[in-house]
C-alpha cells in the first residue's frame, strides 16, 4: 500500500474504534510513548493508563452529539523516512447525514512497530495544554453545545 492508503486506513480504525468506545482497538494502534501537540502545549502520553480518560471523553462527546459517523479523511501522506508516515486529514463530524461542524484539520505521524503502523504523535488545532481533555474542552473545541443524553 501507498502511504496515503496506510495514514488511511490507520485513521478508520481509530475513528471505528472511538465511535464504538472500543478503548482496546484504539490502544493498539497509539505507540506510546504519544506526542499530542496543541496550539498552546506539547503533551507526552505515556501509558496506556493515560489514553483512557480523554478517550473516554471523546466517545461520550461524540455519543452525546448524536454523531454516527466520525469520518477523518487523508488529505495527503508521505514517507518521512522507512518506517514512518506523517499525513494530514480533515475531521468531519456527522449526525445523521447533518455535519455538526466545520471539518477541521489535523496532522498525524504513524510508525511501523512490530509490523504494524501506529500512531506515535498528533497536531491538533485546539487551545489545549493538559492531559487529560476533558469532555468539556472538547465540547468547547468542536464547537458544539453540551445536550442532554435524551435529547432528540
Amino acid at each position: 500500500m501507498n502511504p496515503l492508503e496506510i495514514y488511511q486506513t490507520a485513521l478508520n480504525q481509530v475513528s471505528e474504534a472511538v465511535l464504538t468506545g472500543d478503548f482496546d482497538r484504539y490502544a493498539a494502534m497509539i505507540d506510546l510513548p504519544y506526542l499530542v501537540h496543541t496550539e498552546t502545549a506539547r503533551l507526552l502520553v505515556s501509558s496506556r493508563e493515560e489514553l483512557r480518560p480523554t478517550f473516554d471523553a471523546l466517545h461520550e462527546t461524540l455519543r452525546a452529539q448524536g454523531i454516527t459517523h466520525y469520518e477523518r479523511v487523508a488529505r495527503a501522506a508521505d514517507y518521512a523516512d522507512r518506517g514512518r508516515i506523517e499525513g494530514w486529514h480533515h475531521t468531519h463530524l456527522i449526525a445523521n447525514g447533518e455535519r455538526l461542524n466545520y471539518p477541521h484539520v489535523s496532522r498525524h505521524t504513524l510508525v511501523l512497530r512490530d509490523a504494524s503502523w501506529r500512531f506515535s504523535e498528533a497536531h491538533y488545532a485546539i487551545q489545549v495544554d493538559r492531559w487529560p481533555v476533558t469532555r468539556e474542552v472538547l465540547e468547547e473545541q468542536f464547537g458544539v453545545a453540551a445536550r442532554a443524553e435524551d435529547d432528540a
